[in-house]
């Protein structure tokens, strides 16, 4: 396992072979629980905190485009403030029907800065 998955590149971005890993926050600025709205590379990015974990999902729910980071968090699930629905920081997963889904991302921890993926969003 290599000890750093990726490298900078001239312009600061953080890359390895099909992933474009981005700064997004110092690790130790998000107390457990925390939610974070982030704008990473055009792409409107809710970034969580949880159980020591970080977790990246797209910041608009699927039904009106509401933003999740007012939503609640209560475990891994963040709901949205608009019309309830749930979704599964883990995987983007709506709970009520797997078929819908917020994209997620990947992230990563180097020397106490979190990355994010923003190539790739599962969906």
């Amino acid at each position: 396992m290599e000890k750093y998955p990726f490298f900078c590149d001239l312009t600061g971005v953080y890359m390895n072979r099909e992933k474009r890993w981005i700064f997004a926050i110092k690790e130790d600025e998000m107390a457990d629980g925390d939610k974070k709205p982030l704008l990473l590379e055009g792409e409107k990015v809710l970034l969580l905190r949880k159980d020591g974990d970080f977790f990246a999902i797209s910041n608009k729910c699927p039904h009106m485009e509401c933003p999740l980071s007012k939503g609640t968090l209560e475990g891994h699930v963040i709901k949205c403030p608009c019309h309830d629905w749930r979704f599964d920081i883990r995987s983007g997963e709506f709970l009520d029907a797997k078929e819908i889904k917020v994209p997620f991302y990947e992230t990563s921890i180097m020397e106490g800065s979190v990355f994010v993926n923003v190539e790739g969003a599962g969906k």
